[in-house]
């Protein structure tokens, strides 16, 4: 037992001053905020203007807001060009191969040439064309159809879109479907 009471008065002695320090600063008040002296400009107040009809005017204490013009620079507009691939070597030159085969009337050989493109320059849209073309030669209207509308989304100039929606109407034309030839129709009257 006097084991516990030794430690326990050794604790007690230990435990008083901190108390006591703790005490102390806790009553420690904080320094006082002194409050700023100089007196502010504060506007003059413009007096309220009576209308007739009994409406009160109170001006702004603010100035009135100036307005001036600003003159935006004209800007370019800019047509997105995108790199389909038709600037490498190798798909120029099988391009070159499918025009040749086409004009012979190696239908076949076009659309393996043309392919070979596509796989070079899948955004390309005269490969589009050219596939198309050769679809509707070796009798595949709907084939022709759905590659020139592939075509339609990549064509970057007028030329090309008006090629492609002459093939959009032959493969029409070959299907008989007069939806299809319509809207090919109006598409190339707009161009």
């Amino acid at each position: 037992m006097q084991i516990n009471l030794r430690h326990s008065n050794a604790f007690l002695t230990l435990l008083f001053p901190s108390l006591l320090v703790m005490t102390l600063a806790g009553c420690q008040s904080l320094p006082q905020v002194e409050p700023d002296t100089k007196p502010a400009n504060q506007p003059e107040k413009k007096a309220d203007i009576h209308e007739p009809s009994g409406v009160i005017i109170t001006p702004y204490d603010h100035p009135e807001i100036k307005r001036q013009r600003i003159i935006i620079p004209e800007q370019k507009t800019q047509v997105q060009k995108f790199d389909d691939g038709r600037d490498l070597p190798a798909f120029k030159k099988l391009i070159q191969n499918t025009q040749t085969a086409y004009t012979n009337g190696k239908w076949n050989e076009a659309e393996a040439a043309a392919t070979q493109a596509q796989r070079l320059a899948p955004q390309s849209a005269e490969t589009f064309l050219y596939l198309g073309m050769i679809a509707n030669r070796k009798n595949q209207p709907a084939n022709a159809e759905a590659l020139a509308l592939r075509g339609l989304s990549y064509a970057q100039s007028n030329a090309m879109k008006k090629q492609l929606w002459n093939v959009v109407l032959k493969a029409g034309q070959m299907q008989k479907k007069t939806s299809t030839i319509s809207k090919a129709q109006n598409a190339l009257k707009t161009l």
